[in-house]
């Protein structure tokens, strides 16, 4: 039961990545300075400027005037868009119908529209810059079928099969889902443990919580009855990687409450997203405990607005490994992005009979395509909650009478000190299989010491060149016009002494 409460709830839209791609259109209202670390929208807002910008796959971004960007996924639920020095970010729209009958929901997604008062933009770069509400609407979407029909609480929708583009789909339910099996897949292990970008070798076994005898890991948290798993391990990654990006084992102790009252890109206690909480913590910094109040477990009323002053932490970068959900699943990666910057959070699904039993295979519940096209970006693993990947492990292990090294992911939970076979907070789960989908979605981010930076917004060349020209202009004309003064009131000073 302890699973259902703490898992990651967030939304109930169901959009992929090709029903978003197309031609949009974006209306945003006045930019302003946030307060109190929240940007509330009101659906009715003035529009002030109107942009426009084609996605195309994978993550390619190209607006009106030629400059193009990246745009990711936020898992089946949201949108990010970076483009022309601006980051946009939007909620799906969806709508609930109750069928009493059945004791559950239909919920209608339209992936080309946004979810009023749920859409923001905001100047790219570090530490509160300008933000403004948006409306974005697909306006020349590549495909026709842009709305999909789920169940709520059942994951995927209604029918076993959905097409896109031509090519059908199809998702496993829970019930359908096939167990690991030993030895299914050739283990990283045997692979050799070799970069393909420097001379460095990968230790096989690797913890972040004992690197000589040091932890760059803080003690294992407890998330209680609040499903705010989402900031519970983005926080902890930022923790651990502030301690590895410093080469000490001391660290602030940032404040989850602070994430759970003042983020209004997650849903508090509903859920959420790491690669959201990382885009807070870009506006406004992360306070600590010390400044803002430790974790209650229930979201309240933000009070940031009284500690203007108070230490502020910054990390940019928050996104999926390799720049766009969908783009990364290599384990091998995921090792090196490890062991080189610290732990991260990785993506799991929190089932009711592997998880909770600790079994280190679980399942493999990536969607499975009919088509056996090698050649699609469409992208989709069915995941509930956010956990600290620190570290791996090789073991020998004798299984149906065969035996043979086998690799591990070690993660670090959100659900206490004792939780896990070893009631140390943490489970073994077994690499390259991507079993409870832990391959599918890691998220990285890095510590930013200088604290705020901007980067300059594309202008244009021809207007610049023009300006500068009437500046030098006006200051040839004024250094003529000085010489004549100067050169009259000298022929005055002499005409006098004679």
């Amino acid at each position: 039961m302890l699973i259902l409460i703490n898992t990651l709830l967030d939304t109930p839209a169901t959009c992929f990545g090709d029903q978003v791609l197309g031609h949009w259109k974006v209306e945003i209202s006045q930019f302003k300075t946030p307060q109190n670390d929240r940007v509330d929208c009101d659906a009715n807002f003035t529009t002030k400027k109107v942009k426009y910008f084609e996605l195309r796959a994978p993550n390619v971004a190209i607006d009106e005037d030629g400059f193009y960007g990246t745009w990711t996924m936020g898992y089946i639920q949201a949108i990010q868009v970076r483009l022309g020095g601006l980051d946009y970010m939007w909620y799906f729209n969806y709508t609930e119908t109750p069928l009493p009958e059945i004791k559950q929901i239909r919920v209608n997604t339209y992936c080309t529209q946004h979810l009023p008062t749920q859409a923001w933009v905001h100047e790219e770069g570090v530490a509160a810059p300008k933000h403004a509400c948006i409306r974005a609407t697909n306006v020349k979407p590549l495909l026709d079928n842009t709305t999909n029909e789920t169940l709520k609480p059942a994951p995927g929708p209604v029918n076993d099969y959905f097409e896109v583009d031509g090519r059908q789909y199809q998702l496993i339910p829970i019930k359908l889902q096939k167990k690991v099996e030993y030895g299914r897949k050739k283990a990283p292990n045997e692979q050799p443990h070799a970069s393909i970008y420097s001379g460095d070798t990968l230790p096989k076994n690797f913890d972040w919580r004992n690197v000589d005898g040091k932890s760059y890991v803080p003690s294992p948290f407890d998330q209680k009855k609040c499903a705010c798993c989402y900031a519970c391990a983005t926080s902890y990654m930022m923790m651990s990687r502030y301690m590895v990006s410093l080469n000490t084992t001391e660290h602030p102790t940032f404040s989850v409450q602070h994430l759970l009252d003042c983020n209004e890109y997650s849903q508090g206690c509903e859920g959420g997203f790491g690669e959201h909480v990382g885009r807070f913590v870009e506006d406004h910094g992360i306070l600590t405990e010390k400044d803002y109040g430790v974790y209650d477990g229930v979201q309240k009323e933000c009070h940031a607005k009284d500690l203007q002053n108070a230490g502020r932490y910054y990390f940019t970068a928050t996104q999926p490994l390799g720049g766009y959900y969908g783009a990364i699943t290599d384990p091998v990666e995921m090792q090196w992005e490890l062991f080189r910057y610290g732990p991260f959070a990785v993506s799991v699904e929190a089932d009711l009979g592997y998880f909770d039993s600790f079994d280190p295979y679980g399942f493999d519940n990536s969607i499975s395509l009919t088509d056996n096209n090698e050649n699609r970006h469409y992208f989709y693993d069915e995941i509930n909650h956010l956990v600290l990947l620190v570290g791996w492990v090789t073991e020998e292990i004798t299984r149906n009478d065969v035996t043979k090294n086998e690799t591990f992911w070690i993660i670090q939970n959100s659900w206490g000190k004792t939780w896990g076979p070893q009631k140390d907070g943490s489970m073994k789960i077994a690499m390259g299989y991507n079993s409870y989908g832990i391959e599918s979605g890691p998220i990285t981010t890095y510590y930013r010491p200088q604290g705020a930076f901007r980067p300059n917004i594309p202008v244009n060349i021809y207007k610049t060149t023009i300006v500068l020209g009437v500046m030098t202009g006006i200051f040839v004309i004024a250094s003529v016009l000085f010489a004549v003064l100067l050169f009259q009131r000298k022929k005055k000073t002499v005409y006098e002494v004679e």
